[in-house]
């Protein structure tokens, strides 16, 4: 799905670490080695770039991406509708972010359509509220992450909202079912 940035370059400059997988090699050639950590718990291979002082990216210069032909993959499927679908906002200091969010207005086909994002929002508000009830006691904290899982998991909240443990099992199969779908 073509991402609906325009000038908008929140992402840019909000403080995110960003993920390069070891097989994005045009993007590893691009980034200067010592820009790049190893994160903890990662794949094998995983590296993430930082950001400066200020939050932006390592790669932002002058208002714009030095690498955008070379960028990670993260960077190109970065879209902060998600947060619009999931009903939140991008976490704080992402101010530049937050305001494209709150922006963003969505369309339905059918009513049908609609059930489905007010689906991701109960699941994305069940993921907040109730992390502790997950196995090893909590789900990630990371706005985008909750958003995302959120997307995956939504078809346990399309008849409403299910019985506490009834939910967590039905997220973490969906989760599972998602990524095997997509791998």
């Amino acid at each position: 799905m073509q991402v609906a940035c325009g000038q908008c370059r929140g992402c840019c400059t909000s403080s995110y670490y960003i993920k390069v997988r070891s097989t994005e090699v045009d993007a590893l050639q691009h980034i200067p080695a010592e820009r790049l950590v190893d994160p903890p718990g990662a794949a094998p291979g995983t590296r993430l770039m930082g950001f400066d002082a200020q939050g932006h990216c390592v790669m932002y210069r002058d208002g714009n991406c030095t690498i955008y032909p070379h960028r990670p993959d993260t960077c190109r499927t970065y879209d902060c509708r998600i947060f619009t679908a999931a009903g939140m906002d991008a976490g704080p200091g992402r101010d530049v972010i937050n305001e494209r969010v709150a922006s963003w207005r969505f369309e339905f086909r059918d009513e049908a359509a609609r059930r489905e994002q007010r689906a991701v929002q109960a699941a994305a508000a069940f993921l907040r509220q109730h992390p502790v009830r997950f196995p090893g006691g909590q789900v990630p904290s990371r706005a985008a992450d909750i958003a995302v899982l959120a997307v995956k998991a939504y078809s346990v909240f399309l008849d409403g909202q299910p019985r506490h443990e009834d939910a967590v099992a039905g997220i973490i199969e969906a989760c599972r079912t998602f990524d095997q779908q997509r791998s």
